[in-house]
């Protein structure tokens, strides 16, 4: 038997003491496995809503969104917030507001990211003195018409049910509304592919195509539609600045003696009829210069979907 020489084992033990035993592999948890998905799914917004109400304190609510509400004519309210007015000082008043509307992460609210927002005018009908009973009911003399006034007075009894915003859309274009209908009247209205972009609202539950060259402005709900659209050349700032407009209105294409897809141009202007649902219909009004434009939106309108 061979015994190493005590220099040689001396040597062996001390590089045996240096050596660091391999430390056990611990296994590192990948912080990256969860991802916040919310940052990856946008949010669908229909931007350019307008609506009218009275704004109130969120209040307690089930949505936990929004600091705001605004109260509509119908009972029912939209969640506010913003970033870009202060809403605060708005509380209690009759509003117009503008922003991006989108559903709420609980199902069954909509809240608004509000963009402008102003005090509602009051309509100056309003400020008319009204007659006295007494002066109703005794006409003086000179105020009493004769047999013959009264065969020669026209009714008028026949405006009283039109709103002021129809009135308003009934009359004679502005010299700028007519010069964009020129413009979008040169465009080419007829091929599908010109057709690129689309306004959708999931609120409502509609699509619709625009003409690629074209601007287009959703005005939400107003005193006299349900819902309103307006398509223009250019950048649109008020109501009816648009010479397209899109309105979703109560009752079928029936009780508008029209059936569905019909297109009539009538004083001057081209109206197109699409039936909806819940006894809804669609009709798209521009002047007869632009009735091919009517004639493809109205047949082109669809239900909104989620991959839209």
């Amino acid at each position: 038997m061979k015994f190493l020489s005590l220099p040689l084992l001396a040597l062996l033990l001390l590089v045996s003491a240096c050596t660091p035993e391999a430390e056990p592999i611990v296994p590192v948890e990948d912080e990256t496995v969860e991802t916040d998905t919310s940052e990856e799914t946008p949010i669908r917004e229909t931007k350019n809503v307008r609506y009218e109400g009275m704004v109130k304190p969120a209040g307690i609510s089930i949505y936990m969104e929004g600091t705001h509400r605004l109260q509509l004519p119908d009972d029912k309210f939209i969640l506010l917030e913003s970033t870009a007015v202060d809403l605060n000082g708005y509380v209690n008043e009759e509003v117009v507001i503008v922003g991006a509307l989108r559903p709420t992460v609980e199902a069954g609210g909509m809240i608004m990211r509000v963009e402008t927002i102003a005090l509602k005018e009051e309509p100056a009908e309003e400020e008319e003195e009204t007659l006295t009973e007494e002066e109703e009911e005794t006409p003086t003399e000179e105020e009493t018409p004769t047999e013959e006034e009264e065969e020669e007075t026209p009714a008028t009894d026949t405006d009283s049910d039109v709103s002021e915003e129809e009135r308003e859309e009934a009359m004679d274009l502005s010299p700028e509304v007519r010069a964009r209908t020129q413009v979008m009247a040169s465009h080419d209205l007829s091929t599908p592919s010109e057709w690129t972009q689309q306004y959708c609202t999931g609120h409502i539950g509609f699509c619709m195509p625009v003409q690629r060259n074209w601007w287009f402005r959703s005005f939400g709900t107003t005193s006299s539609y349900l819902w309103h659209v307006e398509m223009s050349s250019e950048e649109m700032v008020n109501l009816f600045d648009g010479p397209i407009r899109v309105n979703l209105v109560s009752g079928t294409v029936a009780s508008k003696q029209a059936t569905d897809g019909q297109i009539r141009v009538q004083g001057g202007q081209a109206i197109g009829f699409r039936t909806w649902t819940e006894n809804r219909h669609f009709e798209v009004v521009a002047p007869e210069e632009l009735e091919d434009a009517v004639a493809f939106i109205t047949a082109n309108i669809t239900p909104y979907s989620e991959e839209e």
